[in-house]
């Protein structure tokens, strides 16, 4: 197991942490938490709170699969809560060899800075093999 996000930038930065609950469901939501500060999310989820921020080691996609000796990735999910384009910013090099992503995606800037689906299409040699309402499955074309 390893204990860091996996972002655009190495170095240690802010994770936004989630909490609150809903109703009759969630007991102390942690499930949208987010190196991105969140934005739209706290329109649209009023009952998820962000009260709290922890720093915490993070590292570039590329760099990570080096210090591991990862030569190629079959399937990579990611679920970053708007930090996808900071994953792919930094994991060129892993990702011209990873076959399959399974990401999330919004079209609104729930996290500042977030980019939206089209955004994350203008990575190179993938293609969409299948969209969900708010996931995508991307095949690189690259590799057979």
């Amino acid at each position: 197991m390893h204990s860091i996000a996996v972002g655009g930038l190495n170095g240690e930065f802010d994770f936004h942490t989630s909490g609150g609950s809903k109703q009759g469901k969630h007991q102390d939501w942690d499930l949208s938490g987010s190196l991105r500060k969140p934005k739209e999310h706290l329109e649209r989820h009023p009952w998820v709170t962000f009260d709290s921020v922890t720093r915490v080691p993070c590292m570039r996609l590329d760099d990570w699969c080096l210090a591991n000796a990862v030569g190629s990735i079959d399937f990579i999910w990611m679920d970053t809560q708007g930090a996808e384009a900071d994953v792919i910013a930094g994991g060129t090099r892993a990702l011209a060899t990873t076959r399959f992503i399974y990401t999330e995606y919004s079209n609104d800037e729930l996290y500042d800075g977030q980019r939206p689906l089209h955004g994350l299409l203008e990575m190179p040699d993938f293609e969409v093999v299948s969209r969900y309402p708010g996931d995508v499955l991307l095949k690189n074309r690259r590799i057979g």
